[in-house]
């Protein structure tokens, strides 16, 4: 492949200039270039999804190729995601799930919100979101591969070389999940940024068969007669549309439009390189739910899912949704990460509680620059005394 510039170290980086040198196929993980990182590449993110202003560029290390996800100043823009904007997540997305979790402690409520006024302001001056997000998939929760297939230090230098002027973040590294890069990472002068506390069911260990919710979910289901599940190999435009109305009635009207506004092209982008299996619940002809999973080196997350909010409560959609995922997992044999929120619920099906972050590099950062990651990790620590005092 001849890449004329960004070659060093054994490394080499794709931009939209040498792009059309660039083929594929001959990358182990091609199927996920061509489904996520080159269409980014070939037209503004925000076409893809709403709410993210990212450049996009490969790194071929060699063994697979890596996508860097450059965000644009998040300041600019309103309602900008987390998946792509520190900014998004530790400022705008902090202020909503203090307001949601605390808001009975008015007290606590307000010195908070007072804190993230302040701390919006800092970051906004230093250029917070000025980094390089590195193989970030642009889902809630990112996954890796279990093993390091790099040089994890030379690529480190390499990125320095390459971006002197952006902090390096490995986004979601839990280190139940992945301890070896955990300790690789801090190895290289990373450090921890919590991000949030997950929660992970070992249903590779039948951890969700001690409990009784799995009894009574299943007993639900059961009862549902008028409901069924089918996968979604082909599904044609007007399924896709319900899937996404789904999506964005559980996650853009009951929750937040800070979690990322996926559209049809994405979605369409993901189901052609089969990234994505979704499995829809149709009542008659009518799609009620869905969930959507992605697994990568015997862990599955399922980014997307989504029910009618109309149904009556007693259908229990999101407990069959849930419960459907969860047999998913068991039967491949996966630890199933189904990331934050719905606390009790989720431990009361056999899902344990860990902490997740954000691992940054930012020492050849001005301190100016290093500043707001100074003041995110101060504030963490009472962020995860609140989260674990309040099983948040």
């Amino acid at each position: 492949m001849n890449v004329p510039s960004g070659t060093k170290m054994g490394f080499s980086l794709i931009d939209n200039h040498n792009l059309a040198t660039f083929f594929p196929d001959n990358a182990a993980n091609h199927p996920l270039l061509k489904a996520l990182y080159l269409p980014l590449m070939r037209q503004d993110s925000c076409i893809l999804i709403h709410n993210v202003h990212v450049d996009t560029q490969l790194l071929d290390t060699g063994s697979r190729v890596l996508g860097l996800i450059l965000p644009h100043l998040a300041a600019a823009y309103s309602e900008e995601s987390y998946i792509a904007s520190p900014y998004g997540q530790y400022v705008d997305y902090g202020r909503y799930e203090t307001a949601l979790e605390l808001g009975k402690l008015r007290w606590l409520n307000r010195l908070a919100n007072g804190v993230f006024n302040v701390l919006g302001k800092i970051c906004r001056r230093t250029k917070f979101d000025q980094v390089v997000l590195i193989d970030n998939l642009l889902f809630s929760t990112n996954l890796y591969p279990q093993k390091l297939d790099y040089n994890l230090a030379a690529l480190h230098q390499f990125l320095l070389q390459q971006f002197p002027d952006r902090a390096l973040v490995f986004r979601s590294i839990c280190p139940e999940v992945y301890p070896e890069w955990f300790e690789a990472l801090e190895a290289c002068g990373y450090k921890a940024v919590f991000s949030r506390q997950v929660y992970l069911l070992r249903a590779h260990e039948g951890a969700h068969r001690l409990k009784r919710a799995l009894d009574i979910d299943t007993r639900l289901a059961s009862k549902q007669k008028h409901l069924h599940w089918t996968i979604l190999e082909a599904p044609t435009d007007t399924e896709l549309e319900r899937i996404l109305d789904l999506y964005n009635q559980l996650y853009l009207e009951k929750y937040a439009r800070l979690n990322p506004q996926y559209t049809l092209a994405f979605l369409r982008n993901l189901l052609s390189e089969k990234i994505i299996r979704i499995k829809a619940l149709w009542h008659g002809e009518k799609i009620v739910a869905f969930t959507g999973y992605f697994t990568l080196d015997g862990v599955m997350i399922n980014p997307l899912i989504g029910y009618d909010r109309s149904y009556p409560q007693k259908e229990g959609l999101y407990r069959l949704l849930t419960l459907e995922t969860m047999l998913e997992a068991e039967k491949q044999g996966l630890l199933l990460n189904m990331s934050s929120g719905a606390a009790h619920f989720k431990r009361l099906r056999g899902a344990q509680p860990f902490l997740e972050y954000n691992m940054v590099y930012d020492r050849h950062l001005s301190f100016f620059r290093r500043l707001p990651w100074a003041l995110t990790r101060l504030i963490a620590v009472p962020t995860i005394w609140l989260v674990r005092r309040y099983g948040l």
